[in-house]
Formats: C-alpha cells, sequence, structure tokens
C-alpha cells in the first residue's frame, strides 16, 4: 500500500513540476534496478532510534564537534508545508542527554535565538552542517521538489544570538559559486583555502557532479571539476565529513549503476594517486550499500561511526542508520576530517562549542 501511495505522490509531483518521472531532479534512484530486493535495509548496520527516526523521512545527519548535538533533516510531524510537494524537508536538532537523543527541535520560527536559528521555509532545508567550533551552521535551500535549484546558504550566532540565514554569494568570506540556473550543494570545506562541493549546472556538468573551488593570493578562484574518473554521467556528489585527514581520499554518493552498484545511491570510496589526481570510486560494500537508496553518509566526531540514510528503492522514505567505521572493511584506514572550519571566524561571534 505504501509503495502505491508513492507511485501516485511521485507520478503527481512529476505532473507539478513538469519533470519526467525518471528524471535525477525528480526522486532518486530512477535509473533501474529491476529484480532487485529494493526493501531491506543494512544487515551491519542499526537505526538511529525512534527519538531521530519516525514514521517521515529522515536522512542527512551530521554532528557537533563534541558529539552531543546531531542537526539533520526531516519530514516529521511539526514541519513546514512545501506547496507542491508530498515531502516537507525541514531541518530539526536532538540533544544526546547520557546517551540518548532527546526529543528533536525544529529549526522554525517559535525557536528560542539562543538555542537555534530559524532557517526553516516552505522551501526545502537540506544538508545541515555545523562549523567546528558550533558558531556557524551550513545548509541547502532549494525549491520544493526541484533537486536542480538548491543554493548554499549560512547562518551565524553572534553573542550568543542566531542571525538571519544568508545566501553564500552575500558572504565575502565564502566563494561565489552559487548560480541562478544550476544547483550547487553540501560542501566539504577541506580548509580556509579549499572547498569541494557539488554542483549541477544545465550544459557545463553531466548532472550533479564533484568540484574544487581554491583561494590563492587571498582571492577564490573559478571552480574546477574533479575530472571524469570521479564524475560519472549520472549524479554524484559529497557530504559534510567525507574527505580523509590527509586529503587523498574521498567518500562520495553516487548513482551509477556499474563498477559493483547495488542500486539507487550507494556510497563509494575514490583515492588520488601520486599524481594528486582522484581515480575512479570503489563501492563501499554490502555492509553499507543496499539495492535501496543508501545516501550523505557521514562520521561521527570521533571518527569511529560511520551514519547515514537508507531507504527503499525510488523514495525519500529514510531512516538514519550507523554502523562501525571498522565494520566496513574499505573504511578502516580512512581519518575523516570533522565538522567543516567556520569561515566567518574573522566576523564578531561567541566562542561556543556546546551549541
Amino acid at each position: 500500500m505504501k509503495t502505491k501511495f508513492f507511485i501516485l505522490k511521485l507520478i503527481t509531483i512529476s505532473l507539478i513540476l513538469n519533470f519526467p518521472i525518471n528524471a535525477a531532479n525528480a526522486m532518486p534512484g530512477m535509473h533501474g534496478s529491476e529484480g532487485k530486493n529494493h526493501t531491506e535495509a543494512p544487515r551491519v548496520s542499526k537505526s538511529m532510534g525512534d527519538k531521530i527516526n519516525t514514521t517521515g523521512a529522515e536522512l542527512e545527519i551530521t554532528y557537533s564537534a563534541d558529539g552531543k548535538t546531531a542537526i539533520f533533516v526531516s519530514t516529521r510531524e511539526g514541519s513546514i508545508e512545501s506547496p507542491g510537494s508530498p515531502y516537507n524537508f525541514d531541518i530539526w536538532i536532538s540533544k544526546n542527554v547520557d546517551g540518548e537523543w532527546q526529543t528533536p527541535i525544529h529549526l522554525g520560527p517559535d525557536i528560542d535565538p539562543t538555542l537555534g536559528p530559524n532557517i526553516n521555509t516552505s522551501a526545502w532545508e537540506l544538508e545541515p552542517s555545523f562549523s567546528d567550533d558550533g558558531n556557524v551552521i551550513y545548509f541547502t535551500r532549494y525549491e520544493p521538489g526541484n533537486l536542480l535549484s538548491g543554493d548554499l546558504y549560512v547562518v551565524q550566532k553572534i553573542d550568543g544570538i542566531w542571525q538571519t540565514a544568508k545566501n553564500w554569494n552575500d558572504v565575502p568570506e565564502l566563494p561565489n559559486i552559487n548560480t541562478p540556473t544550476g544547483e550547487e550543494h553540501c560542501p566539504i570545506i577541506a580548509s580556509d583555502s579549499l572547498i569541494y562541493f557539488s554542483y549541477h549546472q544545465p550544459g557545463v556538468t553531466q548532472d550533479s557532479d564533484i568540484w574544487k573551488v581554491e583561494k590563492k593570493d587571498g582571492v577564490w578562484q573559478q571552480p574546477e571539476s574533479l575530472g571524469a574518473k570521479i564524475n560519472s554521467p549520472h549524479r554524484d556528489h559529497m557530504h559534510w565529513t567525507g574527505l580523509s585527514k590527509d586529503g587523498k581520499s574521498l567518500i562520495i554518493t553516487s548513482m551509477r549503476p556499474d563498477l559493483g552498484s547495488r542500486g539507487g545511491h550507494d556510497e563509494w570510496i575514490s583515492h588520488q594517486d601520486e599524481k594528486g589526481e582522484w581515480q575512479v570510486p570503489v563501492n563501499l560494500g554490502d555492509a553499507v550499500n543496499t539495492a535501496g537508496e543508501d545516501m550523505c553518509w557521514t562520521f561521527t566526531p570521533d571518527g569511529k561511526k560511520f551514519t547515514g540514510s537508507w531507504g527503499p528503492y525510488g523514495t525519500y522514505d529514510m531512516d538514519i542508520r550507523w554502523i562501525n567505521k571498522d565494520d566496513v572493511p574499505l573504511l578502516k584506514n580512512f581519518e575523516p576530517i570533522g565538522p567543516p572550519p567556520n569561515l566567518l571566524i574573522n566576523r564578531k561571534s561567541t566562542q561556543n562549542t556546546s551549541q
């Protein structure tokens, strides 16, 4: 019954947005993996629990530097309705008290600005992350139902009060990479002079590809693609902590149907060769990936757990799960960089890592 209902919703949103039903920008995982089990969760990973996961969709979790606060996306009750879309994606936060995640708080108009920013709207707010000092939240905002419309946003805490969110292009410290015609989302901020980001631009990229932008002599340069080996003709993107500390290994989410794909979105790893060139990604295997949708996995700040979203093939109806990093053979030697730096550090802010 749930599958039939989802198909009806998918047809409805496709008609409303004038997207073909199998387009990558309409719904995930629609490149075809017929005959596979699309509804079985990863056997090794475990659910984040009932406070984090609901009957709605939960995905894209990241953490504060001390690991005591989680920030993630949910469509649970209390999210702001997105007109014309069956999904209402908003950003929520939860505290961990004595090892238990507490009831999440909606980052909407009713929130105390000392606890969190009012950033949720009738648009889709996705892919959030705290900065390492807890004084900034980076996130992406999309037109409802259109995954090719993303722009990067940032919101800052000053003197203990969360301010109004700003488009990246309006913040001098950040590279001007948002465009009116494409999608820019979920960067990995390697340093104050190197940012990897997920990018879709008609006539420029194949689908969502992975690009980088560098600062040289104090000036952000023009973005560059990471190349044809790491970027397939299908949707390729990243999520926040998926870069190794030495900068030579990168975790990506990809819809490529070959090279060991289990179907839908899978998690992959790519390495640089001795020349610094990114190589063809390798599938992380059955400990993480299924014939369903395995998307946007990240690491806890201590680097010991790998956490991310799983859902049935072709849906956003996801739950957040976790696995010990060492239970994924290709990740045993992977040391993640941790939460991104605060690139607005020169602006007046309160140094507070506890959120």
